[in-house]
C-alpha cells in the first residue's frame, strides 16, 4: 500500500502527499528550499498512519532512504517504534563517521543507556558486521544528560571489546574495535587482564597495517592518526551526504 499523507494549504503542494513523493523532492538536488520542504515533511509525521510508520521503518533498511528518514528526526523526537529499525541502520551504516546521523536521535530522545545496552548486546550476539558497526556506533553514544551514570554499562563495553579482539579473527571487527580498544590492564577485572597483553600482541603481529599502526596510537604513540582503511561504502554515500549536510544544520539565528 502506498503511504499518503494530506497536504494542508500553505505548505507549497496540493492534493495528497505520499512519503515516497516527499523522498523525491528532498533527493532532487535542484528542489528549491530544501529546509522548508524537510520542515514540511516533519508535520506529517504526527498525521502518520500504521502505513506510513512501515514506510519510515522499512526506509532505514533502504541504502538512500534510510538518509531522509534520519533527516526528518534530527530536530525531531524519534518515537519508540523507530528505535530498533534506526540503531540498526547505524550499525550496518559502515562509515565510522556517517553513523552518528542515526546514532545521535537516538540518544537524544531516549538516553546514552538505552542506546548503549542495545550497542552491547551487537557485541555480544550479532553477526560480525553487527558486532563491526557496533564497536564504531558506541563512539557516538554519549549520554546528553548529567544525570545518566553509564560507568558500570561502559565497563561491560571495554570488557566485551577485549574479548572480541581477542577471540575474532575477522578483519572488519578488529579494524573496528581497535581504536576504541583501552590497553590498560589495570581498567579490566582481574581474570581478563592477561588478555590486554594478548590483544597487544595480535595486533602488532597483525598483517593489516590500520590495526599495526592504530595499536601503538592505543599504547601512546604521538605518531598521526590514519583512518580505518575505506570499507568502499563511503564513496556510495558522499553525495547524500553532501544533500543531508545543511539539512542537520541549525537555521541560522
Amino acid at each position: 500500500m502506498v503511504s499518503q499523507v494530506q497536504t494542508t494549504p500553505g505548505d507549497g503542494s496540493f492534493g495528497v502527499m505520499t512519503w515516497d513523493e516527499h523522498f523525491r523532492r528532498w533527493s532532487e538536488q535542484h528542489e528549491p528550499e530544501p529546509r522548508k520542504r524537510m520542515a514540511a515533511a516533519r508535520k506529517r509525521i504526527a498525521r502518520n498512519t500504521p502505513d506510513d510508520w512501515r514506510w519510515l521503518a522499512e526506509g532505514l533498511d533502504d541504502p538512500e532512504r534510510k538518509w531522509f528518514v534520519a533527516s526528518l528526526f534530527e530536530f525531531h523526537t524519534l518515537p519508540r517504534r523507530l528505535l530498533g529499525p534506526m540503531l540498526r541502520a547505524g550499525v550496518l551504516e559502515r562509515s565510522p563517521s556517517a553513523n552518528r546521523y542515526f546514532i545521535r536521535p537516538c540518544v537524544r530522545s531516549f538516553g546514552g543507556r538505552r542506546v548503549l545496552e542495545v550497542l552491547l548486546r551487537y557485541l555480544e550476539s550479532g553477526t560480525d558486521a553487527e558486532k563491526a558497526g557496533a564497536a564504531s556506533a558506541v563512539y557516538w553514544a554519549e549520554g546528553d544528560s548529567p544525570a545518566e551514570d553509564l560507568r558500570g554499562l561502559r565497563q561491560q563495553i571495554r570488557c566485551q571489546m577485549l574479548r572480541e579482539f581477542v577471540a575474532n579473527e575477522e578483519l572488519e571487527v578488529r579494524r573496528r574495535i581497535i581504536p576504541m580498544l583501552h590497553l590498560e590492564p589495570g581498567i579490566y577485572p582481574l581474570e581478563l587482564r592477561p588478555m590486554v597483553a594478548r590483544a597487544v600482541e595480535i595486533a602488532r603481529a597483525h598483517p593489516d597495517p590500520y590495526i599495526r599502526h592504530r595499536v601503538e596510537v592505543q599504547l601512546g604513540a604521538d605518531v598521526p592518526l590514519k583512518p580505518i582503511p575505506d570499507t568502499g561504502a563511503r564513496g556510495a554515500v558522499k553525495h547524500l551526504l553532501e544533500r543531508i549536510v545543511d539539512l542537520f544544520s541549525p537555521p541560522p539565528a
